[in-house]
């Protein structure tokens, strides 16, 4: 049983808000009371509606935010399938809601942030984990709001929204005063750290170059492309340079091409190695690139990236930890060997084990390739290994030209954040950036362009609260809300025995 129309209506609304604060229109701060007619469809009902409800908003919040999905550019054969699983997908993230608004309903809908919080978090965890949608990327454009994730990380960003959602509710339905005064200090003091956490930056700076080449990822593998694909890479690294060099007069210290940016094997020797050695040399700068990385040894093939630096060719090698289920490698394929004979038309990759840390110049960077952006576990035990810079190489051509690839290089931004450490960010397609680390864009390309930019970022990081704790926050969100759902329910059982 649905809930009654009036109900529906509210519950789609929200979904629609919630969906648009997400959208790269510039409607971000619909988040800020998204979930307000969602709050008021949940309003005095029945647990087993409370569920319904979530389900209904998470699949359609899910649909509203995902269905660029449906156009990636891949097989005809494989979309079919595909088609199917994001329906499971937006079931999978309806799942999650329902579960949330239930125990809410249970324990009381203050304790709805803490709920909400902590299934985000286990929605991000394993090989199937994927938090896009985390309600605090919403906020990724907002440089002030943002800041808090220096203390308890993205998820806890998340929390002060459905916090801020559940203090609009209440102050609309029963308009009482410290509603308002409770909204005032909620949203003013995280504005309030931003504003005295956000400074200039100084300390030691370096110069990074960022090429984004804008090549059809459909073609970029071919043979007939490969000869454009360098010529490209080199025209725009050097052309690139040589213009910042007339304005700035300063050397860059690395330049970085996006993910498989080489499309061969770039460790063997050869004439495409010998085209981006001769460039390096010829430029005098370090170069960073996307390239498949073979292991002979085991015999496995790995998406990774190396960095090539003047007269001395590959000197640093890195391995994508965490591999796209389904896209790059068949989950849990090694506990189950069955799966290893599934074929859906992605790359057959090992995942690295190495959180490897680039030295270059008296600096240190670690790498994320593509996704690896989207967990921040990932990037803060690099930084805590002691990288000064993150560097994300992507491709984000197969996402089409609607909101995928701004989802995906927003979620970059929170990483600077929460690590206190700048990014730059170079995609085949999509977008690049250089961000420092408040998350204010420095330098950004335009959708699907051609580009090369460049900026100076300082490597003097902060050791940030979210550095220092982790994942503290939805941990002790989770034990919190089992704790008092366990009590209720103890209680409703007692009383039960003494009627």
């Amino acid at each position: 049983m649905l809930p009654n129309n009036k109900k529906l209506i509210l519950i789609i609304f929200s979904a629609v808000l919630m969906s648009l604060s997400f959208h790269p229109i510039g409607l971000h701060f619909l988040a800020w009371f998204g979930l307000v007619p969602l709050l008021f469809a949940i309003d005095n009902i029945k647990p087993s509606f409370a569920f319904k409800s979530g389900i209904i908003f998470g699949f359609l919040f899910s649909l509203f935010s995902l269905f660029w999905l449906v156009f990636l550019q891949i097989e005809i054969n494989i979309k079919i399938l595909m088609l199917f699983g994001l329906i499971l997908m937006f079931l999978y993230f309806g799942l999650y809601y329902g579960t949330g608004l239930l125990i809410a309903n249970k324990i009381g809908l203050w304790f709805l942030p803490f709920i909400l919080a902590g299934l985000e978090f286990i929605r991000g965890i394993g090989e199937l984990g994927f938090p896009w949608l985390s309600f605090g990327y919403s906020q990724a454009r907002y440089p002030l709001v943002i800041q808090q994730a220096a203390i308890y990380g993205i998820y806890g960003l998340s929390f002060w929204i459905v916090l801020i959602n559940i203090i609009v509710y209440k102050l609309i339905k029963l308009r009482k005063a410290e509603y308002y005064v409770m909204f005032i200090i909620m949203f003013g003091l995280p504005l309030l750290y931003g504003v005295l956490r956000v400074k200039e930056t100084g300390g030691e700076f370096i110069s990074v170059g960022v090429v984004q080449p804008n090549i059809d990822p459909n073609l970029k593998f071919t043979k007939a492309m490969r000869e454009q694909t360098f010529n490209r890479l080199i025209y725009l690294s050097e052309k690139g340079r040589e213009i910042t060099h007339e304005k700035t007069a300063i050397p860059f210290d690395l330049i970085i091409w996006p993910e498989t940016a080489i499309p061969i094997f770039l460790q063997f020797p050869g004439k495409y190695q010998e085209y981006v050695y001769e460039l390096s040399d010829r430029i005098n700068t370090p170069i960073f690139t996307g390239t498949p990385i073979y292991d002979s040894k085991n015999r496995y093939t790995h998406n990774g990236a190396v960095l090539i630096e003047p007269k001395k060719g590959i000197t640093q090698k890195y391995k994508k930890i965490h591999l796209v289920p389904f896209g790059e490698h068949i989950p849990f394929d090694n506990y189950i060997p069955l799966f290893k004979k599934i074929d859906v038309g992605g790359g057959d990759y090992a995942p690295g084990k190495e959180y490897k840390i680039f030295e270059l110049k008296g600096f240190k960077f670690s790498c994320l390739i593509c996704f690896e952006s989207i967990f921040p576990e990932l990037s803060r035990a690099f930084v805590q290994d002691g990288a000064d810079l993150l560097i994300n190489i992507t491709n984000d051509g197969w996402f089409g030209k609607i909101s995928g690839p701004q989802q995906h290089n927003d979620m970059a931004i929170l990483r600077t954040v929460e690590n206190g450490v700048p990014l730059a960010r170079s995609a085949n397609t999509g977008i690049s950036m250089i961000v420092d680390k408040y998350g204010r864009i420095l330098v950004e390309t335009g959708l699907f362009k051609e580009d090369f930019i460049s900026s100076r970022v300082s490597i003097e990081h902060e050791r940030t609260i979210y550095q220092i704790i982790g994942h503290i926050f939805p941990i002790i969100s989770l034990l919190f809300v089992t704790v008092i759902l366990v009590c209720r329910i103890r209680i409703r059982k007692r009383n039960k025995r003494v009627i």
